[in-house]
């Protein structure tokens, strides 16, 4: 599929575009069209084939051409005018949190800054706190250490996509192949992709792949290759025979098989990529399947996602390992977001997607008033959407629009609305989006209190973390974690890509306390409806099982929660 390739060309087209001092419309008009190819529910090459890029949300008249010229060419020569009008640097300095386009436009041309060490010598020594005030200086110097370059990772979405491209790829040559790596084990944000097969074509196969800038080491079992994103790609051909001890290995993590080489040491053998075999004869005693290798060590099969020496190898040893809740066990989606606020869809075409995917019910959980950015809603819009909830519940039984909120936990830890208003809704979500700066101890007490306040169900994305973008907010979570246990009150697992909060580690420390969770896609696009995908995986990693998750209760039973 070419959606990812094509929503990255938009992307830097919306940052050039404002970087440039073009019109900031058209910034926000790529940006939009990027959003709705990314969540895409087919190929856009298909929709280009069949001349119908023009009828994608967002996609007018403008910007199909360029799409169009891309994929003709594989180049666009408006965007590569751009890059000649924008100086040098400026994409670089816009990976750190808290530089924009034109902040990035004036560090690159008013002072001569390309580069993440320039920006952070020039902060560091104060040269540059003319141009960006003293307060803004200090925060920027605190979150260049995340930008450094050569220490860039891909989000877990973008590993996925550029994955199944290079699968997809390999399939079409007649290879079969598989992901290994921090990749397959689900982890949030992945660095180089380590790729297995028993083909011995594959070294040559992968010099073919469109997406090849170079290769930079070739061998019979492993070839090395760069991408032209940057990103590097191992390919290692396997034979079949070890192919499970090599799964294994590769697929990690560094401290899951430190402790089963201990356990293989234990019994006289030795575990490497190659087979679990007699230390003293060299005879192989496993080797061809993951099941096998465990099941000689006296362990029962480890999911990937729990390979992470947290507990797994004792579980398994004692046929304790969870069921794994899987995306197919929920039966609904409690938060999206419609054209009501700042989603791209409309409440019908989001419910029919909905429906489509299986599911029983859904919440709409568009923004309150003060989260003004999201086109937050009135007291009075809110009474007419449940009026447009009503008829479409009408309709569409026994499927079910929830009607919700995504309130806003305000600086004083009051939320947008009064109780009374608030007991109309279904479910209430709270959430915290401003004024995230203030001290830890003062973003725990909002929480606590939002968790405390009888209209509230759940916290949404409980640490408003944006991975390499944002941190997550400094509250006392095990303090927050307590506050929903005592209240009966539910935490949510945010699936999307750029959240995914909370993350594994405390997720699981909720449901170890006997919090309820829910796994949500967050969705502001029919297509963005797939990001339970990653909110699942984060709660595979957590080890939670379906009865841990609310919605995937019956329609029923969660309504039975709610009240």
């Amino acid at each position: 599929m070419r959606n990812h390739d094509v929503a990255e060309l938009l992307e830097k087209l919306s940052l050039l575009s404002e970087a440039a001092g073009e019109d900031r419309f058209k910034a926000i008009a790529y940006r939009r069209a990027s959003t709705s190819i990314k969540n895409l529910g087919e190929d856009v090459e298909d929709v280009w084939k069949r001349g119908e890029l023009d009828q994608i949300q967002y996609v007018g008249e403008g910007i199909a051409k360029k799409i169009d010229e891309y994929l003709r060419t594989g180049k666009l020569e408006f965007l590569e005018k751009l890059e000649k009008k924008v100086p040098a640097g400026v994409v670089e300095l816009m990976q750190v949190q808290g530089i924009g386009p034109r902040t990035a436009y004036k560090l690159s041309k008013e002072y001569g800054v390309r580069t993440i060490e320039q920006l952070k010598e020039g902060l560091t020594t104060g040269a540059l706190t003319p141009a960006v005030g003293e307060v803004i200086a200090k925060r920027l110097l605190e979150s260049v250490e995340k930008a450094k370059p050569g220490q860039s990772r891909m989000l877990l979405v973008e590993a996925v996509y550029l994955s199944k491209d290079i699968i997809a790829f390999f399939r079409s040559k007649g290879v079969v192949v598989e992901t290994a790596g921090s990749l397959r084990r689900g982890k949030e944000t992945v660095g180089d992709l380590d790729i297995l097969t028993s083909d011995a074509r594959a070294p040559k196969v992968v010099e073919e792949y469109p997406g090849l800038d170079r290769v930079i080491g070739s061998g019979s079992t492993k070839t090395s290759v760069v991408l032209k994103n940057g990103v590097q790609v191992d390919i290692r051909v396997i034979k079949k025979r070890d192919y499970g001890a090599a799964l294994i290995y590769f697929t990690g993590s560094k401290d899951h098989n430190v402790l089963l080489r201990s356990l293989s040491i234990e019994r006289g053998w030795r575990l490497n990529e190659y087979s679990l075999s007699d230390t003293k004869t060299g005879k192989r005693v496993a080797g061809r399947t993951e099941a096998e290798v465990y099941g000689k060590l006296g362990l029962s099969y480890i999911p990937p996602e729990l390979r992470e020496a947290r507990g797994e190898i004792e579980a398994a040893r004692e046929g304790k390992l969870p069921s794994l809740v899987e995306a197919k066990d929920l039966r609904g989606d409690l938060q999206m977001h419609s054209t009501w606020s700042d989603g791209a869809d409309e409440l019908e075409k989001m419910a029919a997607a909905a429906r489509k995917r299986g599911y029983e019910y859904i919440a709409f959980t568009d923004h309150s008033v003060s989260v003004g950015v999201a086109n937050g809603l009135s007291e009075e819009r809110f009474r007419k959407q449940w009026k447009a909830i009503d008829e479409l519940n009408d309709r569409l039984k026994p499927f079910r629009i929830i009607k919700s909120v995504e309130a806003e936990v305000r600086s004083d830890g009051t939320l947008d609305y009064g109780r009374s208003f608030l007991e109309n809704f279904e479910m209430v979500g709270a959430s915290i989006h401003q004024a995230y700066r203030q001290s830890p101890e003062k973003l725990t007490e909002r929480a606590v209190m939002a968790l405390s306040h009888p209209a509230v169900d759940v916290l949404f994305h409980p640490t408003n973390r944006l991975i390499g973008k944002r941190d997550p907010n400094p509250i006392d979570l095990p303090k927050v974690i307590a506050t929903a246990k005592d209240n009966g009150k539910m935490l949510e697992i945010d699936g999307s890509p750029m959240r995914m909060d909370l993350d594994d580690v405390w997720a699981r420390r909720a449901m170890e306390e006997g919090v309820n969770l829910i796994i949500d896609s967050d969705a502001h696009s029919i297509g963005e409806l797939e990001n339970v995908e990653y909110g699942t995986t984060v709660a595979r990693r957590a080890w939670l099982e379906k009865k841990n998750v609310a919605n995937t209760l019956p329609l029923e039973g969660l309504l039975k929660m709610l009240t």
